[in-house]
């Protein structure tokens, strides 16, 4: 059932992203070639964005957060070779732990991880 809410709360923001929010502090960051992935956060939620896929590319999206179903999605980048989705950073019983996301395409392959905390306030 943990599990289950947990997915639901990553799903529930899977709504793609229109840009980045420019005053959040940058967490992660990984470049391959042409592309970048930056994740930027607030302390609540995370945007994990990744440029330079190549216009409508197929990629896979990967997110592993500790003991959490990993998400493991097709995804295509959008017209300008953008993709970008926000995350919860959530477990059930924890108060923090190392979020790991991987993007690849058929022009490159982006690895970043980031710790998070229990948000309190």
């Amino acid at each position: 059932m943990r599990k289950t809410l947990s997915l639901i709360a990553a799903l529930t923001l899977a709504a793609p992203a229109a840009a980045m929010v420019d005053d959040w502090p940058v967490l992660a960051e990984a470049n391959d070639a042409d592309c970048a992935l930056t994740v930027t956060g607030n302390g609540r939620y995370v945007l994990i964005a990744a440029e330079g896929l190549g216009e409508g590319s197929a990629a896979r999206y990967q997110l592993r957060n500790g003991d959490m179903t990993p998400i493991d999605w097709s995804i295509r980048a959008d017209a300008a070779g953008r993709f970008a989705r926000y995350y919860i950073p959530f477990r059930w019983g924890q108060r923090g732990g190392t979020v790991q996301v991987v993007v690849t395409s058929e022009t490159c392959s982006l690895s970043a991880s980031f710790p998070w905390q229990r948000h309190t306030g």
